[in-house]
């Protein structure tokens, strides 16, 4: 029987999509003409994904799409299919079909319901039989820092005389560890599990294992939980992955790597039933270490009797075991600094809020006091004064409340296309009572022909409205001007620039750099300090840039440079706006 080629096949009932997609050895996925499969839905970004062949596998990768991508319903960024993998894009969902590839196992990690891993006790003798090759600490750290199959230089005429396996071995290993650099490289924002996942698949690209297994321990854990299966061979129902906790026991509590080469001469195997059932011939099992801290264990293994593990292959394998355990404690660290950032961030933040609220009740404690005492002897004008004490406190808690909940607001700016400068022109109308109150001119030196824009129009205009509106309250003096100057840069984004430029009282160079962020304020008690901060992030969110130059008792000027985008999708799919321009105008 002839197994089908590698493919998804459609689980979601939506007109005009093919009942199932053939995968080659790059296949994108996207609503773009362009793509190798074309989804015409509302939830898939114009380049959603990507899935590339390697080998006998194939690698999913997410492309920053809006709605993402899901493997049996756990968002991912890059992940290796296995046969019968559930995969969504946005609400499109697929079955992977996959039969030609090797019998790596999925999360899970059962068959039938059952699980396919069992550990076994074996009778341990004391001696160390001649077929067991062991590592200690120190000798894996040497390995780690120097690797003789991989940095040891052969001259040509050693090369000629070597065996040609040998040289394909050295090829596949070199191989192995581009793989894994680059793995460990770019998969800074992936899960631990996944990581593991795609080691242990070029793991076995380099060493002829026929089974594998990565187990792994959080640091307040004492227990050693399956990450990750690989088998060479689909496993036969009923059949197990069988690990000696003997070898297990010692790898962990003596932090040794373990070869042993040739089980059935092996005395630690005399009466191991695990070992006799399921035909295991050689077997490898390494530590992963970081500092004092034993992270997990590799285990490898073969059945074959013509297959044998080697001590190179030991070798290679802690150096690996090495690697991996130091970028899995890199992540474990960033993980933990950024729970304590975000700790931090909200202490900043209910300490803002609590300090705005106290100084509002003080005053609304005041005024409510002042309002008894009038109450009680009748005075009513002296009341209704005390209740504008009151009545303005409560104004500025909604305020308040209101610029919490529009800067917490997460939702996606919507894109539309704008003319720029009439959206300029209309929202200076709607504050021109404002300027003629406090006899400020205002003067617009718009560059003219400017296309139209996709931006978030909502989002522009309230930046737009609050920057004038403090560039007002800045000017303490009757010759108050204000400039809104708009230009399009000659770069490859074709930036446009706005700047709105005042003469008022300028901001302390000491204060200029915290002027954004939640909180601060140079208002006193008249300002929330959200509205620059809402003001920054309106603007980053269309991937521009907000940001600010003063001088005290000269003036102040906000810039804002938004580079062009080309529709809705480019703030999914990293167009043309991805990077920022930086030249000033």
């Amino acid at each position: 029987m002839v197994a089908s080629k590698p493919k998804i096949i459609l689980r979601s009932a939506i007109p005009g999509l093919q009942p199932e997609y053939t995968l080659g050895d790059t296949t994108t996925v996207g609503r773009h003409p362009s793509n190798n499969i074309i989804l015409g839905a509302d939830s898939i970004s114009r380049f959603h994904a990507r899935i590339d062949k390697r080998g006998n596998f194939f690698i999913l990768q997410d492309l920053n799409s809006s709605n993402g991508t899901y493997v049996n319903g756990e968002r991912i960024t890059q992940m290796t299919l296995h046969h019968n993998d559930e995969v969504t894009f946005g609400a499109v969902e697929f079955a992977f079909h996959n039969e030609t590839a090797s019998g790596r196992i999925s999360s899970g990690f059962e068959v039938g319901g059952m699980s396919i891993v069992e550990f076994k006790d074996d009778d341990a003798e004391e001696s160390k039989p001649s077929t067991q090759s062991v590592i200690s600490s120190a000798q894996m750290v040497e390995i780690r820092d120097r690797s003789s199959f991989i940095t040891t230089p052969i001259t040509a005429k050693q090369a000629r005389a070597l065996d040609p396996k040998d040289l394909a071995k050295s090829h596949n290993r070199l191989t192995a560890m581009f793989k894994l650099s680059e793995l460990l490289r770019e998969s800074e924002g992936d899960k631990e599990k996944s990581i593991i996942e795609r080691a242990l698949d070029i793991l076995f690209e380099a060493v002829d294992a026929d089974r594998g297994v990565i187990l792994t321990r959080f640091a307040d854990s004492t227990e050693l939980e399956i990450t990750a299966i690989r088998t060479h061979d689909e496993l036969i129902p009923g059949t197990k992955i069988s690990m000696s906790r003997t070898i297990l026991d010692q790898v962990v509590r003596d932090r040794v790597a373990v070869l042993s080469a040739d089980t059935t001469s092996d005395d630690r195997f005399d009466s191991s039933e695990s070992i006799i059932m399921n035909r295991i011939h050689s077997v490898i099992c390494v530590p992963m270490i970081h500092g004092e801290r034993v992270m997990g264990v590799v285990h490898l293994d073969t059945q074959s009797i013509g297959k044998s593990l080697a001590k190179d292959d030991l070798e290679f394998v802690t150096m690996i075991a090495g690697d991996l355990s130091l970028a899995l404690e890199n992540i474990r660290m960033r993980r933990e600094a950024a729970h304590r950032e975000r700790l931090a961030a909200v202490g900043e933040t209910v300490a803002g809020i609590s300090h705005n609220i106290k100084n509002i009740l003080l005053l609304m404690g005041g005024g409510s006091e002042l309002l008894d005492r009038a109450l009680a002897k009748g005075k009513l004008e002296t009341a209704q004064d005390s209740w504008g004490v009151v009545s303005r406190g409560i104004e500025k808690i909604s305020k308040l409340v209101k610029d919490m909940l529009e800067y917490s607001n997460q939702r996606r700016p919507r894109l539309v296309e704008i003319d720029v400068n009439a959206l300029i022109c209309s929202t200076a109308e709607e504050i021109e009572e404002q300027l003629v109150k406090k006899g400020i001119t205002l003067e617009l030196d718009l560059e003219e022909d400017i296309a139209p824009r996709w931006t978030d129009e909502m989002g522009l205009q309230r930046t737009l409205a609050n920057l004038i509106v403090n560039a007002i309250e800045a000017i303490p003096h009757t010759q108050g001007h204000i400039e809104i100057v708009t230009a399009v840069l000659d770069d490859p984004l074709e930036t446009l620039v706005i700047r709105i430029a005042d003469n008022g009282s300028g901001i302390p160079q000491e204060k200029l750099d915290k002027v954004f962020l939640p909180f601060f304020t140079t208002k006193g008690s008249s300002g929330t300090g959200l509205g620059l901060p809402m003001c920054r992030k309106c603007i980053e969110d269309v991937r521009g840039t907000l940001t600010v130059e003063s001088e005290t008792n000269v003036g102040t000027t906000f810039i804002i440079k938004l580079p062009k985008l080309q529709d809705d999708d480019d703030l999914v799919t990293g167009g043309p706006g991805n990077t920022t321009a930086s030249t000033d105008v």
